[in-house]
């Protein structure tokens, strides 16, 4: 079969409009549905992206209904600031960096690393106030995901200058890097445009897992084949072009306009995944669910030889509902939506009955934490 044409906007139209389910069966249309299901939940409410900008994404009707819990800091604890850099940091950025290193850590066994390249962002709170702010931490550039620790992290303004402490850090506490630190350009220009523009987001994670940076290679990107896969939509999924090394200034315009407003998953086409969230444990959860439906992903393809008539693909109005249902797949057995409570029946023993909401990105990323904890020591990373 000859090569398809890349879908357009006004393919979608056409698609949407004069297509049905049944017409699938064939092996042409079918396998240029596949390239159009980037578009397909966009579709279904109407909202339909502009031809000049190359956001893929979910409704945001779906977006709309999702309950974002608040989370509890109790899950993540962290040690107290040692005496010797008590003045270097606040007890709340010292907690931001015990956080970071021990992501670093986690990225590390999971394989989300290439040597001493890719980052994990993490923006400072209250440094938004300052005049060159917002900063944000990350790796100093030569210093393995396997060797971060809270004090060798670097904080940076969106200029990419490293930001000093108020008391200079111990040089025992920089062993690996000493001096002021590098800051890797590449890292920078992602990170920084996405801090800048983005203000729900916090935590910026990326890196060049094998499996994602596999699928980010192929033109129907991810696939909704698996519940991670849905999690991935439901979260808002946006691509980006590849333009080279993430070293030019000029490509972050076009990295936010593909980024959006509202998606938390980016995938750098020929190059690899990126997640922002709210939350670094939520960013954790995002690259996790977006690597593990990669790697179903690879092997489906691979179990059927790369045939995609051979793959279960939900249908349209299905992959709506599947998506839909994501929203709420960490409730409570006993969860209830909010609601006016109107009656006696609706009232607890305390009050009205309210909705339990799991922090499942929390419970997520404190169960990695105490994994990496047991593998490298405390003292390994909250140094």
């Amino acid at each position: 079969m000859g090569k398809q044409p890349k879908p357009s906007s006004a393919d979608l139209h056409d698609f949407s409009k004069k297509m049905v389910i049944s017409s699938l069966r064939s092996a042409k249309l079918r396998q240029y549905r596949f390239r159009l299901t980037r578009f397909i939940l966009a579709a279904s409410a109407d909202a339909l992206i502009s031809p000049g900008i190359r956001t893929r994404s979910r409704s945001n009707v779906l977006r709309a209904t999702s309950t974002v819990p608040a989370y509890s800091p109790r899950l993540n604890a962290y040690p107290p600031i040692p005496t010797d850099i008590a003045e270097c940091f606040s007890p709340t950025e010292w907690d931001q960096r015990c956080s970071l290193a021990v992501a670093y850590r986690i990225a590390y066994l999971h394989s989300w690393h290439e040597n001493i390249f890719n980052h994990i962002t993490l923006k400072v709170e209250g440094s938004e106030n300052y005049s060159d702010g917002p900063h944000f931490l990350l790796n100093d550039f030569g210093i393995g995901f396997d060797e971060i620790t809270a004090c060798n992290l670097l904080k940076v303004n969106l200029d990419g200058m490293v930001v000093h402490t108020t008391k200079p850090i111990p040089a025992a506490r920089r062993d690996i890097n000493p001096g002021e630190g590098r800051v890797f350009k590449p890292g920078y220009v992602l990170h920084s445009a996405i801090h800048a523009a983005r203000q729900d987001v916090h935590a910026v994670w990326h890196g060049h897992d094998l499996d994602a940076s596999a699928v980010s290679q192929t033109k129907f990107g991810i696939l909704p084949l698996s519940q991670e896969a849905t999690y991935v939509l439901n979260k808002g999924l946006s691509y980006h072009p590849f333009e080279g090394s993430a070293n030019d200034l000029s490509e972050q315009p076009r990295l936010i306009a593909n980024l959006g407003p509202t998606n938390q998953m980016l995938l750098l086409e020929d190059h690899g995944p990126i997640v922002a969230c709210p939350t670094l444990e939520e960013a954790f959860a995002g690259m996790y669910f977006l690597t593990r439906a990669c790697k179903y992903q690879i092997k489906s393809l691979s179990a059927v030889g790369g045939d995609l008539r051979q793959i279960h693909m939900p249908d349209d109005t299905t992959l709506i509902g599947i998506v839909k249902r994501m929203e709420n797949f960490d409730e409570a057995p006993s969860a209830r939506k909010e609601e006016k409570v109107s009656s006696s029946d609706e009232m607890s023993e305390n009050g009205p009955l309210a909705e339990i909401i799991h922090d499942t990105p929390g419970l997520m990323f404190a169960y990695a934490r105490r994994t990496a904890e047991k593998t490298f020591g405390l003292a390994s990373i909250y140094r």
